[in-house]
């Protein structure tokens, strides 16, 4: 039994397409979706198809990670996004989904079991099982804490695209990293595979080559560089370069605002002294 999994494709479909291909090379049973589908990444649709046609043709799971409960909030209860820096890529990204997109992602849980006959439990989640933005990293204990909290004796989670795998006794992690964004310096899709003796779950962390430049060329033939004056060049820079520079964006902004809230300016400040603009 062989089980492909998947995290945090943010709206990047080339990467998703790639590793669909590496998925059924190595021939995988399930296929496991942990959230994070769209934003960041130009036509988000493009992504949803591909998940209504892995769903026709495998065996798949998926939960909702927080960015789809961003797009789910902005449209049952608006919100005051706009086309700047700090959300104009989220904006973007709702406007560019299908009723049938939202009703999709609406319909899934945040945490949800496998059950396969002869196999160990698997619990599947984004950040955690009680809450998507929850971090859980290498090193910080909380990948640790959250697997002594849950019954089943593997956990599957995404959120930090940093992948890696930890062991609590007789129970497993594992975070198969980002298919679609990656923060770690290397510019490659990331996934993992589990397989099982009927014994334990044993897992595989891979990386996936895939045509990073269209995608980059993708953000900026949709216009979504200009929408997202920030985010997006910030996006499509860490797209070659596999470093976090949109998250370091926002935390030198942070750092400029001097504990204020956080302006266009600040970000775009940000952004040049770590030559995203």
């Amino acid at each position: 039994m062989r089980l492909a999994v998947f995290s945090d494709v943010h709206s990047n479909h080339l990467a998703l397409e790639a590793c669909f291909q590496e998925a059924e090379r190595q021939k995988a049973d399930v296929w496991i979706f942990l959230g994070d589908y769209v934003s960041d990444c130009a036509y988000p649709h493009k992504t949803m198809e591909l998940l209504y046609e892995a769903k026709k043709e495998h065996d798949c799971r998926f939960v909702k990670g927080n960015r789809e409960e961003y797009i789910l909030d902005h449209h049952k209860n608006g919100s005051d996004w706009n086309y700047q820096s700090t959300t104009g890529s989220l904006l973007y990204t709702y406007e560019n989904m299908t009723a049938d997109d939202l009703k999709f992602i609406d319909a899934l849980p945040i945490t949800d079991v496998i059950r396969l006959p002869g196999h160990d439990a698997i619990r599947i989640c984004h950040g955690a099982p009680y809450k998507t933005r929850v971090l859980l990293e290498l090193g910080n204990g909380m990948a640790a804490r959250v697997l002594h909290e849950v019954e089943e004796l593997v956990l599957l989670g995404g959120h930090s695209h940093k992948p890696f795998t930890e062991r609590l006794e007789n129970k497993l992690y594992v975070n198969p990293g980002s298919v679609g964004v990656q923060t770690c310096g290397v510019a490659q899709s990331e996934m993992a595979f589990l397989e099982s003796d009927s014994k334990s779950w044993v897992p595989q962390l891979v990386r996936v080559p895939y045509d990073n430049a269209a995608v980059v060329r993708e953000i900026e033939e949709s216009g979504l560089l200009h929408k997202s004056s920030v985010w997006a060049p910030a996006i499509a820079k860490q797209l070659v370069t596999g470093e976090n520079l949109a998250l370091s964006c926002l935390l030198r902004a942070e750092k400029l605002a001097e504990g204020g809230a956080v302006t266009d300016a600040h970000l775009k400040q940000a952004a040049r002294e770590l030559g995203v603009l």
